[in-house]
């Protein structure tokens, strides 16, 4: 029973951590279209946008599993 209120709690850190990024880099993503940037810097918008779609994506992925935990 400790070890799956101990697995339980680090999933939700974990979830809210993801989330957390997530949101901040979503935030942030916005606030940087306004802003002009050098063409070397270019790249770094691309990477920036995975970087946001692969942490939504693991967001997601945990309230998955902690639904799952959750409910079975």
């Amino acid at each position: 029973m400790t070890v799956w209120i101990l697995n339980t709690i680090g999933l939700l850190d974990t979830t809210i951590g993801a989330l957390i990024v997530f949101l901040h880099l979503h935030r942030t993503s916005r606030s940087a279209d306004y802003v002009r940037l050098h063409a070397e810097c270019a790249p770094l918008l691309k990477d920036r946008r995975l970087l946001m779609i692969t942490n939504g994506l693991m967001a997601a992925w945990f309230l998955v599993q902690y639904a799952a935990v959750i409910l079975l």
